[in-house]
């Protein structure tokens, strides 16, 4: 091989390479990125899903693009956790909070996929990628679904104030999801039993915890000890709040954006890291992870669902997702 084919050889091995290893963003051309959407009505507005902890983003989104005033507040049907709402008050709109919300979703991480994948919904924003389970569900059904990573999040350890540990390493988070370590004297803390508490099967931070932290490794079984499952987002708060020994795992943006002051708990270090926008963004946290935005492969490129979720991945897109407190991809 003479020197010119062997370069180019060379070139051609390292473009496959760089290609391979390429996150699938959809990225608009230049000069479509401020004109995919500027606005858009009610009438044509689509529907959308969205996972508990990305409901912020994907509702800032919206009132942007329909040009509702909005605000963060305490949502008052949990009272646990800060969301983005409408405020109507002295403003005319095309449709009602109560309206926005029949069309606007939020079934959690799973429910958003299974209504994307029996066209019960159109776009949806998630805590993740799809998951097996759902790929399974879209392959039965003949549906192809197309995502790809719109902002970075992670998976963060929480654990009660009055708990002196402040650090822990993976393999610890590992051995104590797995029961090889049981009492906090083996970490540094007080003598006493750890109560782990894991969330429920098919929800974005089972998922991610499974995927991400736990690398194939089987957790403690749930299902002998059925009072530390959290069915709901907030239960492990609500767990902590009162029990001095125990630990659980959430997304961060949920932690610091939506619960915020309403429910007292520390953020752990781990591997002597601790969880910020700047060690996520520069990926120095091990438990870095993404938030996905998805629509159906079979949607028209020219309807108004498929630009929107091609608008996420604009430059202006990308502005109003660091506002609602995630770090856009960009």
């Amino acid at each position: 091989m003479n020197i010119t084919r062997y370069f180019t050889a060379l070139a051609l091995i390292s473009l496959f390479l760089a290609c391979d290893n390429k996150e699938d963003v959809p990225t608009p051309k230049p000069d479509e990125r401020e004109s995919i959407i500027d606005s858009i009505s009610w009438s044509k507005w689509p529907l959308t899903d969205c996972s508990t902890s990305t409901r912020p983003v994907r509702d800032l989104v919206a009132y942007k693009l329909l040009g509702v005033p909005y605000q963060w507040e305490v949502d008052w049907m949990s009272g646990t956790t800060y969301i983005i709402a409408p405020n109507f008050s002295g403003e005319s709109s095309e449709f009602t909070y109560r309206e926005y919300l029949d069309s606007n979703l939020c079934s959690g991480t799973h429910g958003a996929y299974m209504n994307l994948i029996e066209g019960k919904t159109d776009v949806i924003i998630a805590s993740r990628d799809i998951s097996r389970n759902e790929l399974q569900s879209s392959s039965a059904q003949g549906v192809e679904i197309e995502t790809a990573p719109l902002a970075i999040d992670a998976l963060v350890f929480i654990v009660n104030p009055k708990n002196p540990v402040k650090n822990l390493t993976s393999d610890q988070i590992r051995k104590i999801y797995t029961g090889e370590i049981t009492n906090w004297k083996e970490v540094g803390g007080e003598d006493h039993t750890i109560t782990p508490y894991i969330r429920d099967t098919d929800s974005g931070s089972q998922e991610k915890m499974e995927t991400l932290v736990m690398n194939g490794l089987t957790m403690i079984n749930g299902t002998y000890m059925p009072e530390i499952i959290g069915s709901q987002m907030a239960s492990p708060y609500m767990q902590l709040e009162s029990d001095e020994y125990g630990i659980g795992y959430t997304p961060y943006f949920y932690c610091t954006a939506m619960v915020r002051d309403l429910m007292k708990v520390n953020i752990l270090s781990i591997d002597g890291v601790a969880p910020t926008k700047e060690s996520l963004r520069e990926n120095r946290y091990p438990f870095t992870s993404h938030i996905y935005a998805a629509v159906r492969k079979t949607q028209d490129h020219n309807s108004t669902p498929y630009k929107l979720y091609r608008f996420l991945f604009t430059e202006r897109g990308a502005d109003m997702i660091d506002e609602s407190g995630y770090i856009a991809i960009r």
